[in-house]
């Protein structure tokens, strides 16, 4: 595979087309000019974050407000519980800022329609984390992609995952993550001016660089999941140097062409790309939020 080199820092790109869609619940209640949106810390690992731990994310917030321009913004910290309010926000501004904003890429083990039916459901992460090759099954048969996930960012990378794609429309089980998050550098909206859809370009570290082409050049033909906050939302094919974005189920699109020239396709607007690329590029919070009520 060809690999671009990024000038002065010795970074190398790997530029990606990632079809994203955003999703985002309700929550909330009205506070002065704007709806206070009330959230729950947790820790990676579940546990209740330190009072520092609480400081840092309240920072990273107002450093995410701040950095995207969404307007007077007020975080409070209460224990476990941090509140957002963006003034003249219906609540929306608001989930967005505590979006966790951790980006895995993960293999696809397996992968099919979501179907509503009696019985089915979400549950935690023992569950959707197991080892157990049954467990595994029974819990891609019978998960609910429709209802909020309560891990929301809180998955182990090392263990396997079976979570849904955030348009709520496919169940996938997903091995050990191959890339991790913390080797992004970079992330920017683009269109390709030949198909005029959007794309986020993602830039890696030499060793995610490194250990993004080792995987992909020994599993051609395979799906490999890009998922943020514990939602699935792109799972290319890789074919060579070239990854094709589908669910595994549906149409297959060009996505990206590693190397020089790059191939960036998408399937939403030109503000959701901008808007993933902001979230990604300022990296994940400290703490894991998730929306109360």
């Amino acid at each position: 595979m060809r690999l671009s080199r990024s000038v002065g820092r010795g970074v190398r790109a790997a530029v990606v087309g990632v079809a994203v869609v955003a999703v985002i619940g309700a929550c909330g209640g009205q506070h002065g000019s704007g709806t206070a949106v009330a959230f729950t810390a947790r820790t990676p690992g579940g546990m209740v974050p330190s009072a520092g731990t609480m400081e840092q994310t309240k920072q990273a917030v107002e450093q995410r407000a701040g950095t995207l321009g969404v307007g007077k913004t007020t975080v409070t910290v209460d224990a476990d519980m941090l509140t957002i309010t963006v003034a003249g926000d219906d609540g929306t501004a608001a989930r967005r800022l505590g979006r966790s904003g951790r980006l895995l890429l993960r293999p696809v083990l397996a992968g099919k329609p979501f179907q509503a039916g009696p019985g089915k459901t979400l549950p935690g992460k023992d569950v959707r984390q197991s080892l157990d090759p049954a467990v595994q099954t029974a819990t891609l048969a019978g998960i609910d992609c429709k209802q909020p996930d309560p891990l929301r960012g809180a998955d182990d990378a090392t263990l396997p995952l079976v979570t849904c794609a955030a348009a709520g429309d496919t169940a996938y089980l997903l091995g050990p993550a191959v890339v991790d998050g913390k080797e992004l550098t970079d992330a920017k909206g683009s269109m390709d001016t030949r198909t005029a859809r959007y794309g986020v370009n993602l830039t890696l570290t030499d060793i995610g660089v490194r250990q993004y082409t080792q995987y992909t050049a020994t599993n051609v033909g395979k799906q490999l999941a890009f998922e943020v906050d514990s939602q699935v939302l792109s799972a290319p094919v890789i074919q060579s140097d070239v990854l094709t974005s589908q669910s595994g189920f549906g149409p297959v699109i060009p996505s990206a062409v590693l190397g020089n020239q790059s191939q960036l396709v998408g399937n939403f607007t030109k503000d959701a790309a901008d808007d993933i690329a902001t979230t990604l590029r300022l990296g994940a919070l400290p703490a894991i939020l998730t929306p109360r009520g």
